[in-house]
């Protein structure tokens, strides 16, 4: 019969393992489906588990390493018709480019050190763990991924109560309060931090407007500065100008030796006109002296010698030169730097009227996000209850009635946070307000505990295939393995986790340890593990049973390496059984 067609997500095609515990050599090749492996115990079913989890990233021990090896290494490589939900993201970030649709992990385990690659790039740390929970979750001896995960089983909640696009709504909404916050306390630290500078820019401001220079007033000062310091010997000197062209008592002057010699040059020409003389020559030059003479006037009379101007424009001078040491060199540095002084000013007083907007938005944000935060959460308890019954159902289903399931989903009080509707004060998250934890108590009388440190071996194995089973559509990991998930399980029961199982496989690829021909007869795909003594030493072996041989490994399974007739008979009507209701199924 053909293996169900998985969906187009991811499975794991091929785990090669080299000198692992008592592995030499192993290339195991697998299918989608549901992939069951049987053996003796002790030959190394187990080991074939902890290789692929040191594969995924899992801690490693250099015990690990095959005796007389250097080191063990291990090759996962998944296939993928199409990409996983969240995987690109995680894989951009790494700049790892899904080639081929392929990704190969490979592990390798020295003395002292190990090394862990995705598609030949270093993984460390929360980059493995973050692939490992986009891939496979591994259901052996206590371990649980993804279901251990607070995160994660919020998401799953979601999924099952199909609340993604409810929860996207109070992500955003959330995401806009937070940046209305962080502009708000960036306002708060702004006003806090101005109100220093406010007070020193209205005193700046008003030591500026009260000098209130003028472009250009220091230089004209300087000039009327440096007339009057020098005002007396400059009217003395247009004095002695004066006196040597006008002359004094007894002291005709320039101008009158000037007159006498015209009037003697007259008489001249009067008595000989063939004197070489140019006739009125002086006029011109006494014309010029007696104009000097008023323009010295003019310009006596404009000089001053008020000791009290000077003061005054010393003082000036010295209210300038104080500005331009406090704020520029130069009157144009000053008028550029009160201008922005103003305009400082008028964004500091603005800030008081941009916080109240902004704290008004931050509040109706806060509103709207505790409104729809509190809707999400009625939604998450219904879908909480509904989960519930729909694992109960399943554990009961796999004889474990007397386990309880519950979601436990609470709020935590912050101060900082939302106000609800009732007054209560909660945190929040991108998430919304609620914690969501998955408890169970395995046995009557016994309390509830995180569903990750409930029970061991395969009680737990069995509790996760049903809450796998009950959230399989909300749940996005691809590839599950369960080990010895059937310890301590009847024949009878056997039946019911093998149908489980295969439904499981039919949208991702399942592989599963088990002991039990019950179970083993639903699988797509049957892979026999053993173990051979070479030289001395023991070597795991896996082959794939198809046909007559997968009915000998059932019939093994059923009486023992010695089956006789009638175990090959009930091998056949196992598989038979299977077949006929798997096509029903479908």
């Amino acid at each position: 019969m053909e293996p169900p067609t998985l969906p187009p997500r991811c499975y794991l095609v091929g785990l090669l393992i080299s000198d692992f515990v008592i592995i030499d050599r192993l290339e195991l090749s697998l299918k989608p489906g549901l992939c069951v492996l049987t053996g003796e115990t002790g030959a190394g079913k187990s080991i074939i588990v902890d290789a692929l989890g040191a594969a995924l990233g899992e801690r490693s021990s250099s015990e690990w390493v095959r005796a007389g090896a250097e080191r063990s290494s291990i090759e996962a490589i998944f296939a993928f018709p199409e990409t996983v939900p969240a995987l690109p993201a995680i894989l951009a970030d790494l700049d790892i480019p899904l080639e081929e649709g392929t990704l190969i992990l490979r592990r390798d385990i020295q003395t002292g050190r190990s090394l862990l690659r995705l598609n030949g790039k270093a993984l460390v740390g929360r980059s493995a763990d973050q692939i490992r929970g986009c891939l496979v979750d591994v259901h052996s001896q206590g371990d649980s991924v993804s279901l251990s995960s607070r995160p994660e089983q919020l998401a799953i909640l979601d999924r099952f109560g199909r609340l993604i696009e409810t929860r996207a709504q109070v992500t955003a909404s959330v995401l806009r309060l937070r940046d209305a916050r962080s502009r708000l306390q960036v306002l708060d630290q702004a006003q806090e931090a101005a109100v220093n500078e406010l007070a020193l820019l209205r005193y700046q401001l008003e030591e500026l407007e009260t000098v209130a220079p003028v472009l250009g007033e220091d230089e004209e000062l300087l000039a009327r500065r440096a007339r009057l310091q020098n005002g007396l010997r400059l009217r003395g000197l247009v004095e002695q100008a004066v006196r040597s062209l006008f002359g004094d008592v007894g002291d005709p002057g320039a101008l009158g030796l000037l007159e006498e010699a015209d009037e003697a040059l007259r008489n001249l020409r009067g008595l000989d006109s063939s004197a070489p003389l140019e006739e009125g020559g002086l006029l011109d030059t006494i014309d010029y002296v007696q104009t000097l003479q008023k323009t010295l006037q003019r310009y006596a009379d404009s000089l001053e010698d008020d000791a009290g101007a000077l003061e005054a424009i010393e003082d000036r001078l010295a209210q300038l030169s104080e500005l331009k040491r406090k704020y520029g060199g130069t009157i144009e540095d000053i008028l550029g730097r009160q201008e922005q002084l103003s305009v400082r000013l008028v964004n500091i007083e603005q800030v008081g009227q941009q916080r109240e907007e902004l704290a008004a938005e931050a509040g109706q944000l806060a509103e709207e996000v505790a409104r729809l935060a509190e809707g999400l959460s009625e939604m998450r308890a219904r879908a909480a209850g509904a989960a519930e019954s729909a694992v109960q159902i399943e554990l009961a289903q796999l004889g474990m009635s007397g386990c309880r399931f519950h979601i436990d989903i609470r709020r935590r009080s912050d101060i900082g946070g939302l106000t609800l509707s009732g007054g209560d004060i909660v945190a929040f998250d991108a998430s919304g307000i609620d914690e969501v934890e998955f408890l169970v108590a395995v046995n009557p009388g016994e309390p509830e505990r995180p569903i990750g440190r409930t029970a061991s071996g395969g009680e737990l194995s069995r509790l996760m295939l049903a809450v796998k089973s009950a959230l399989a559509e909300a749940d996005p990991v691809p590839v599950l393995i369960f080990d010895e998930l059937d310890q301590g399980v009847g024949g009878r029961m056997g039946y019911v986790i093998g149908e489980k199982l295969w439904r499981l496989s039919r949208d991702r690829q399942v592989l599963c340890i088990t002991h039990l021909p019950q179970v083993a007869c639903y699988a797509d795909h049957h892979y026999v593990v053993e173990k051979d003594v070479v030289d001395g030493r023991a070597i795991t072996n896996v082959k794939t049973v198809e046909g007559s041989s997968r009915v000998d490994e059932l019939a093994a399974m059923l009486a023992g390496p010695r089956a006789g007739a009638a175990a090959i008979q009930g091998a056949k009507e196992l598989l038979d059984a299977a077949a006929r209701w798997k096509e029903g199924e479908r």
